[in-house]
């Protein structure tokens, strides 16, 4: 995958940040109205957003991140495509809670996977890592209050535009043996 796209995906899980942030806001001011079709157009978008930060990651890092990130990636952009489904079956019949939960469930599963391997490797500053790990975890508290999924948001919107900024070296771009990455 040439650099200039995985690029374009960061900016994509930056702008799918920033519009999850959108429809965390707006369902905490009307009171989690869910049914609100341009609120669950609104989360479809950002979870495609989502998919494309997962998948840039991989394309970036995948060799130097290993196993957990590159299998959480992988895992989160599976999770993120099924809740974006769900989420589509809900806007179109109303219908999809199962779809949605275990969508939830896997992108969960795929970001903490995501974080570790940001953590451990550090090829992002750390507190990348960690701000989608609290962001993940924070997201599990969306029955309780909409906004906890803010973090999630802000999480992708700030690792997407480092992403969109970041100029990798040529080949696989997350070649093991490489001396770069946020501590050069």
């Amino acid at each position: 995958m040439a650099k200039l796209r995985c690029q374009r995906a960061g900016a994509v899980a930056a702008v799918g940040g920033v519009v999850w942030i959108g429809w965390a806001v707006a369902l905490s001011t009307t009171g989690q109205n869910t049914t609100n079709t341009p609120i669950l157009a609104g989360i479809v978008v950002s979870a495609l957003g989502i998919v494309a930060g997962h998948y840039a990651i991989e394309e970036f890092y995948g060799a130097r991140m290993k196993r957990p990130g590159t299998i959480g990636a992988w895992v989160g952009v599976v999770g993120g495509l099924v809740f974006a489904a769900g989420q589509l079956i809900r806007l179109l019949n109303g219908g999809g809670e199962a779809v949605i939960g275990i969508g939830v469930l896997v992108l969960v599963s795929g970001s903490i996977l995501v974080a570790a391997g940001l953590v451990r490797t550090r090829i992002q500053p750390p507190w990348l890592g960690v701000l989608l790990g609290f962001g993940t975890v924070a997201f599990l508290g969306f029955e309780l209050q909409p906004a906890t999924a803010t973090v999630y948001g802000l999480a992708w919107a700030t690792l997407g535009q480092d992403l969109y900024r970041f100029d990798p070296p040529d080949g696989r771009f997350g070649d093991a043996e490489g001396d770069y990455g946020w501590l050069n």
